[in-house]
């Protein structure tokens, strides 16, 4: 069925397009006769008003344009979900991209969402990201930007995060309180600022506790491939007696290897991961992680965005909110005795 359009009712009821619309958004100069006769037209065909071309009018579509890495990590679905609860409930919609972690892709997205006269983004840069001049874009047309997970020191814009290096730190602690000393750290990607931050929690556990920092016991976790020769090479040549991974799905890659070479897991290597992603309560034995807030990540970001399209904040009063995360001890890290 064609989609019955204010032109359509105006030319049946012999009038002009200006009075059908005038009459549908309730204005008081249209007659209650007239307003009666568009309005009852209107239901009886069905008709639905063009929300791009309500859009160009109003020059506010109502849509926010998301962009995340993936859907297949459960951490960015609870971003999703946090992110629409709040949406939706104040009548925005989502349009959502997905980056794959792809630069090209990424970029393409933003200038799809900006043609498609988004009034603000959330976006979740890619691993590969490391240049940022599509961001610049969004804001050089004045339209409203928040980060979301992950910082990127050259956008001046506002950001919602969590404390990766406190996580880190911690995790590790927890670790050296379980009575490890030889702590391999399993890297993320190299070029996103979570990977650099959950580093430093990392090191500086280790210099709390006076133990040394040894750049052996570091591997490199963006091939698993390379993870497995790096790691097994390790466990064959040092006396390691944990290790902590930068995710859980490192940590998963790390348990394969730890078997492997016929470790077990706590008995003999106690394993940490981060994220608390399903897969961590899949694992025999179930693994200890970081959990991170991501559905209240997401509803921060969602509210703090719109606070800006409803003119409750100036595009000037930008800020950093960062979460705190908390530990989820499970059968990896049990204490020894």
């Amino acid at each position: 069925m064609k989609r019955i359009s204010i032109t359509d009712i105006a030319r049946e009821l012999d009038v002009t397009p200006s009075t059908v619309s005038r009459a549908l958004n309730g204005d008081p100069r249209i007659s209650d006769k007239t307003r009666d006769s568009v309005l009852e037209l209107a239901r009886e065909r069905g008709y639905r008003p063009n929300p791009l071309a309500k859009g160009l009018i109003s020059r506010k579509t109502y849509n926010i344009g998301l962009i995340i890495p993936e859907f297949t990590h459960h951490f960015f679905n609870q971003v999703l979900r946090g992110i629409e609860s709040l949406a939706v409930a104040k009548g925005y919609h989502l349009v959502i991209c997905t980056s794959d972690n792809d630069y090209e892709k990424e970029k393409k997205s933003v200038q799809t969402l900006l043609d498609l006269r988004v009034d603000g983004f959330l976006i979740a840069l890619g691993n590969n990201t490391q240049n940022f001049d599509h961001f610049q874009d969004i804001l050089s047309f004045e339209v409203p930007l928040v980060l979301i997970d992950r910082i990127c020191e050259d956008i001046e814009t506002s950001y919602v995060i969590t404390n990766d290096f406190e996580g880190a730190f911690q995790a590790t602690e927890h670790l050296i309180s379980s009575g490890s000393r030889q702590i391999v750290y399993i890297l993320g990607p190299t070029h996103i600022s979570t990977t650099f931050n959950r580093f430093m929690g990392y090191q500086e556990a280790l210099k709390k506790w006076k133990i040394p920092y040894r750049e052996e016991y570091v591997v490199d976790g963006s091939n698993d491939q390379s993870l497995h020769e790096e790691l097994s090479i390790i466990l064959k040549s040092h006396p390691v007696d944990a290790v902590f991974a930068h995710n859980d799905y490192l940590a998963y890659e790390a348990i394969t290897v730890i078997k492997q070479q016929g470790f077990q897991v706590p008995k003999d290597i106690l394993l940490m991961g981060y994220a608390n992603e399903p897969i961590a309560t899949y694992m025999t034995p179930q693994l200890s992680t970081v959990q991170q807030p991501a559905f209240d990540m997401g509803k921060i970001s969602a509210d703090h965005l719109i606070q800006q399209l409803e003119n409750e904040l100036t595009k000037e009063e930008l800020f950093t909110q960062c979460l705190s995360t908390s530990l989820v001890i499970r059968e990896s890290t049990l204490k020894r005795k």
